[in-house]
């Protein structure tokens, strides 16, 4: 399916705006994904900094989901996705003890600028797990920006709307629908616009003052940025909460 062109439909009805300068500066981030699938969804910002600042992106699969049966093709979907995104996978292993240690290990290996995990009410019990996992892994030697994602519960306190460009929801899109048995279930890559739409409705009134004018962006991603310094995590002061595709995000999420 030619999801750009499906794109291009939509994004007439809203004002075009420019990309920015890539600016060569190196960067790992790293997302944390309850399930296969998940780098896919919530991943925009790692996909944009990838595109825009030249950042090298780790993903790490938490699980590869609870049926069993699925694993080994749900592993084969997961590799042909992030293939496809151009980044990296590190699949745990199945024992969450374990979990914790090589989640640390990586993170002290990689040292991460900037961590992606769902909060720790994103409603769905391996969305929490997870972010309590990475909230386990952190240590005092830790020091990074996280971006806590929401997808199945919203965040209490979002502090930033993320604006999706065109070319990387579509690229989001093809690489969900890869996922083939999670895709045939439920249609997510199909409805993952509408989602970033809704999420620029939603977070331009919840994010900023209520009765702003609406962020003139057609697709975003709300997340919760914070701060980790020596393991300590603190919300993120930006100078604006909205993140366009004029900003430079890497220079912005400088730690």
């Amino acid at each position: 399916m030619e999801f750009a062109s499906i794109l291009n439909s939509l994004h007439s009805f809203f004002p075009p705006s420019n990309l920015i300068i890539k600016y060569p500066v190196p960067m790992v981030v790293m997302i944390i994904s309850p399930h296969p699938d998940d780098e896919c969804i919530v991943g925009s910002l790692a996909l944009r900094l990838q595109k825009e600042n030249n950042a090298h992106v780790v993903n790490v699969a938490v699980t590869l989901g609870s049926n069993k049966e699925r694993q080994k093709a749900r592993l084969a979907e997961l590799q042909n996705a992030c293939e496809h995104l151009e980044i990296e996978l590190i699949v745990l292993s199945e024992d969450w003890a374990k979990k914790r240690k090589e989640l640390k290990s990586l993170i002290q290996k990689y040292q991460p600028q900037i961590i992606l995990a769902p909060h720790l009410k994103d409603r769905h019990p391996t969305h929490i797990k997870t972010g309590q996992l990475l909230k386990k892994a952190v240590d005092t030697k830790t020091n990074c920006i996280v971006a806590w994602s929401e997808f199945w519960g919203q965040l209490e306190k979002p502090n930033t709307l993320i604006e999706v460009p065109q070319e990387i929801l579509a690229l989001q899109m093809e690489a969900l629908s890869l996922h083939v048995g999670e895709v045939q279930r439920n249609p997510y890559h199909l409805r993952l616009p509408a989602w970033m739409m809704d999420n620029v409705r939603r977070g331009t009134e919840i994010i900023a003052a209520n009765g702003n004018a609406s962020a003139r962006i057609s697709y975003g991603v709300i997340y919760q940025l914070q701060t980790v310094k020596k393991g300590k995590f603190k919300d993120m002061k930006l100078s604006t909460p909205f993140l366009s595709n004029l900003a430079d995000l890497g220079e912005i999420l400088k730690f």
